[in-house]
């Protein structure tokens, strides 16, 4: 494999993780309800959103022809919650991390139910702009029920970075 492939690879990991860190830490010593709570009725509060990012997260590995190792999506207390969002996060990253090369990780993929098609790397880039997105909603709800909470601003920004020097490289 060259450097240049294995150097994608790397770079893919590299966006997805800054892009999931800073949501763990929104999660860091959350009460239960304000994981819970809702701001309006029909609206995703904290707790959804996260149950809705790793629902995508599944939906997004069966689009590429992967098994997910997870396939429930259930109410819990934070910590499952979390642990089923860091369990479908680390799947995605064995996953970038197993490919062979550039033509691996840009390889046309078929879904499981051999409907549709898609490509690794760029659905993982997709996923982590989606947790951005997300993180910005879970920041001013967490800021919203705990005033006091200091937001994940640094890894935030580490994220921005990250992403910016790689598309400006």
């Amino acid at each position: 494999m060259s450097n240049d492939s294995r150097t994608r690879i790397a770079r893919t990991v590299q966006v997805f993780e800054a892009a999931r860190k800073p949501l763990f830490m929104v999660l860091d010593g959350i009460a239960q309800a304000d994981f819970d709570w809702n701001p309006a009725p029909g609206t995703r509060g904290i707790g959804k959103m996260c149950r809705h990012m790793y629902r995508v997260d599944i939906w997004f590995l069966k689009r590429l022809g992967i098994e997910p190792v997870i396939s429930h999506d259930a109410r819990g207390p934070v910590d499952e919650v979390a642990g089923r969002m860091r369990t479908i996060q680390e799947q995605i990253v064995r996953e970038v991390e197993g490919c062979e090369g550039d033509a691996d990780l840009m390889a046309e993929r078929t879904s499981l139910d051999g409907r549709t098609g898609a490509r690794l790397g760029p659905d993982v880039v997709h996923m982590a702009q989606h947790y951005l997105y997300h993180l910005a909603q879970m920041t001013s709800l967490r800021r919203i029920r705990d005033p006091g909470w200091k937001a994940p601003l640094d890894a935030w920004e580490h994220a921005t970075h990250v992403i910016g020097d790689l598309v400006l490289e």
